[in-house]
């Protein structure tokens, strides 16, 4: 008998839809004028993958593999950005700095970590400890190294080589979608998201405080100007509906979907722009 609400791949194929149109507007601005609805909408699709992942991490069998398969889609995706972005560039001179599989990664290795880290503290395990740790700050230790060539000033090719190194194979807190911000708050879906009341209290102190800290509330016209990923507000409906069910399994299509719809809308704009 099936549950009301909606189930795993019925959220996430809403926030494919909700990503689609907010890259709309990423690709088409300069272009055309995309109403600023568009990227409104979007604000909804990160915290969804985010809540999403979580869930994969309380329910996969293999998380080793469900890592990997996140690290291989940070990996593709930086290079095509790369690739993409030096033949087609935007009209509006922005470039592709799109990975939420990187973001999603840094979730999955803090959550992972810590757990085994604490497993291993009480079964006296201290080799287990220090790996585990290691593998916990290596999103902060690849941002330290990223500093440290940066502070070189790039006198020879082969720092160049190994910043763009770096930056392309290891994930790192800072220079990831979203930052530091959307890393906590997949950190708090997996500590509240198994109960709908924390969950909503949770989300709603999140957005709050974005609003607060990014946002000129002096006017309405202060606040349509600003920021507005405050407005993944929007999302509690769809996070609070979930039933639990995994529904239909397509996990494939998802990770190939994000970067090609991306690149298409590029590729897209760049011709039609010209």
């Amino acid at each position: 008998m099936l549950q009301k609400g909606l189930n795993g791949f019925q959220i996430k194929l809403l926030a494919l839809i909700f990503m689609t149109i907010d890259h709309i507007h990423f690709a088409f601005q300069g272009v055309y004028e995309i109403p600023l609805a568009f990227n409104i909408i979007g604000r909804m699709a990160a915290p969804i993958f985010v809540f999403m992942v979580t869930e994969g991490m309380r329910h996969t069998r293999n998380r080793e593999k469900y890592m990997l398969r996140l690290w291989i889609g940070s990996l593709i995706m930086n290079i095509g950005n790369s690739i993409i972005s030096d033949h087609f560039p935007l009209k509006n001179g922005g470039i592709i700095s799109n990975n939420i599989f990187s973001t999603l990664l840094i979730i999955c290795l803090l959550i992972y970590g810590f757990e085994k880290i604490v497993i291993s503290l009480k079964a006296k395990q201290y080799y287990r400890v220090l790996g585990f740790s290691l593998l916990t700050l290596l999103p902060f230790i690849s941002y330290a190294l990223i500093m440290a060539i940066t502070k070189t000033g790039f006198e020879s090719q082969f720092m160049m080589y190994l910043l763009r190194f770096i930056m392309t194979v290891f994930p790192n807190i800072i220079f990831t979608e979203g930052g530091y911000f959307v890393v906590l708050l997949g950190l708090g879906f997996y500590l509240f998201g198994q109960s709908r009341t924390k969950l909503g209290v949770f989300y709603l102190i999140a957005s709050a405080v974005y609003f607060f800290l990014s946002v000129d509330y002096s006017s309405v016209s202060a606040i349509l100007a600003s920021d507005v990923q405050w407005l993944m507000i929007l999302a509690l409906p769809f996070l609070l509906l979930y039933n639990r069910e995994k529904g239909r399994s397509m996990k494939y299509f998802f990770y190939l979907y994000y970067p090609l719809h991306i690149y298409v809308l590029v590729i897209l704009s760049y011709y039609l722009g010209r």
